[in-house]
């Protein structure tokens, strides 16, 4: 971040389960960053966030547009607890307290605060993304090669609910609905049932919409079919009218990813139970910024030909002798592409359609066109060859990414799958601070951090496991009593109501694995400290 110019952002929030307070603490510093006015200068214009990013997302567009409290990033994650989440409430149809997650979303995604705040932030607007996993699927019908008629469909599950958060924004029912789908968790939570119109798809979709503009679709978590969705994030900022223009920015994406994979050495073999890890979570969940980073390296290269072959076109377009019949072949297929692109495709008129594609490339390419006689025929050259070569409004993209170096070391939620944090407080709260360390030294480009705390420096030995597990043994009555039995009753010590079987028996497992945690953290400290 050496340059001097303003950088324009696009956020992507990860998923990471209770490593999404490592998120907000990253959110928090960019927030008072921007907020404060401070060097470097940005703007952040989009975010997506998926899964526990998506919560994340919502509350740092909200406070980059109404001036809200970045402080409600840390509370809002804070305030998650699993034994909360194991009183299930009357009409729970999960094994974790859904009915818990949608107060917690309305609590902070709350028109009230917005209201309550100042309106004095720089943002204009932010265009915000909530990725999520269309359970039903959404049935997309597929071209033929070389006719306009539809021959074979196919059927997608990846799906994102956008919103325009600006002043005035009145979505927050909609906005509250879309973070709970895509946080439900698989078998955690239960699923979420939302409306949607026809007009937010494709018209290769509009099938899907028999007879009525609009449907319900049952959602679940976005991270099962996107976890990393840099992909989503460049798509939006492809499609703003201002992308290309030349007014001194640099455009940046950055991806907050708690819990990136490792590069794990090579192995003998596999278990049973490595592989259907690998095939059910590692995989899928980083498969797709794999993806992503590799299709933009060919368009970042393809960008740079092209702008080198529009160079070169520019300064011998004058000398070359277009026919009658060259110009009619252009322009005819130039009305060939913009009515599949716009008519078929977006259900916009031929004139409507090329009337916006002319100015956008006449922004775009101003400095050629200025050079050139029989501009309008340059325009529809250019206009031909972004849409041939599929690099329409496409800029060179530049991505960083805010993650750990070692997330097993530095974070103490990376256990149990990256639920270890709703074991207990203070272990979201290292993560938090964790994130807006790393946050503050990309910021700063900081060469070392200052001080980070390693929860496994190294494996502890089975000497060491033996006394951890006999501790748990002996203190096994003493726990229940002083961290269940006071929970169990009310303060007149009247046995409090609903306690069934189910909710008694999570009660018991969290205590003691929160024991279990709290001794193998404390032993791994001292190894590393050397504190007695």
């Amino acid at each position: 971040m050496s340059s001097t110019r303003k950088k324009k952002v696009a956020l992507v929030f990860t998923g990471a389960v209770s490593l999404g307070s490592f998120e907000a603490g990253v959110a928090y510093e960019i927030v008072r960053h921007i907020l404060e006015k401070q060097e470097p200068e940005l703007e952040v214009d989009v975010i997506v966030g998926t899964s526990a990013g998506a919560l994340t997302g919502a509350l740092t567009a909200l406070a980059l547009v109404f001036g809200l409290d970045p402080s409600a990033l840390e509370e809002a994650w804070l305030s998650v607890r699993l034994e909360d989440l194991l009183r299930l409430n009357p009409g729970d149809r999960s094994i974790l307290s859904s009915s818990k997650v949608e107060k917690l979303i309305a609590k902070y995604l709350d028109p009230q605060l917005a209201q309550n705040t100042l309106t004095f932030t720089d943002a204009r607007e932010i265009k915000l993304a909530v990725v999520v996993t269309n359970l039903d699927g959404m049935k997309y019908h597929i071209h033929r090669t070389k006719s306009d008629k539809f021959s074979i469909s196919a059927i997608g599950y990846e799906d994102a609910i956008k919103f325009c958060i600006r002043p005035g924004f009145n979505e927050w029912e909609r906005l509250r609905c879309a973070v709970r789908a895509s946080s439900a968790y698989p078998g955690a939570f239960e699923h979420k049932k939302i409306l949607r119109a026809d007009s937010e798809f494709l018209r290769t979709a509009k099938y899907n919409f028999t007879a009525v503009p609009e449907r319900y679709f049952h959602y679940s978590d976005g991270g099962i079919v996107n976890n990393q969705p840099l992909n989503k994030a460049i798509e939006i900022v492809n499609d703003l009218p201002y992308n290309n223009s030349s007014d001194g920015y640099e455009r940046l994406f950055l991806v907050v990813d708690p819990a990136p994979p490792t590069s794990a050495p090579s192995r003998n073999d596999y278990k049973v139970f490595d592989v259907i890890s690998k095939a059910v979570w590692t995989i899928p969940r980083n498969q797709t910024l794999y993806k992503d980073l590799l299709f933009l390296e060919k368009v970042n290269r393809r960008i740079r030909w092209k702008n080198s072959f529009i160079s070169a076109v520019t300064d011998m377009w004058n000398s070359c002798r277009i026919t009658d019949e060259h110009r009619c072949a252009l322009e005819r297929l130039s009305k060939e592409v913009a009515d599949f692109k716009g008519q078929t495709m977006l259900g916009i008129d031929y004139d409507r359609y090329m009337k916006y594609e002319e100015e956008r490339i006449r922004t775009s390419y101003r400095d050629e066109i200025n050079k050139v006689n029989d501009s309008d025929l340059f325009v529809k050259y250019c206009f031909l060859m972004e849409h041939v070569a599929d690099l329409r409004n496409k800029q060179e993209v530049s991505v960083e990414m805010i993650r750990p170096r070692d997330a097993e070391k530095e974070l103490a939620g990376e256990i149990f799958g990256n639920f270890g944090g709703f074991l207990d407080s203070g272990f979201m709260k290292h993560d938090y601070n964790v994130g807006r360390t790393y946050a503050r030294r990309w910021l700063n480009k900081e060469n070392e951090m200052n001080r980070l705390l390693f929860f496994n420096e190294q494996e502890l030995s089975p000497k060491v496991r033996f006394r951890i597990f006999q501790k748990m043994l002996d203190n096994a009555f003493p726990l229940l009593m002083e961290d269940i039995g006071p929970r169990l009753f009310l303060g007149n010590g009247v046995l409090r109501p609903n306690l069934g079987m189910f909710t008694l028996a999570g009660m018991v497992s969290l205590s003691m694995v929160r024991y279990v945690v709290n001794k193998t953290v404390g032993v791994a400290k001292q190894m590393v400290f050397g504190k007695k």
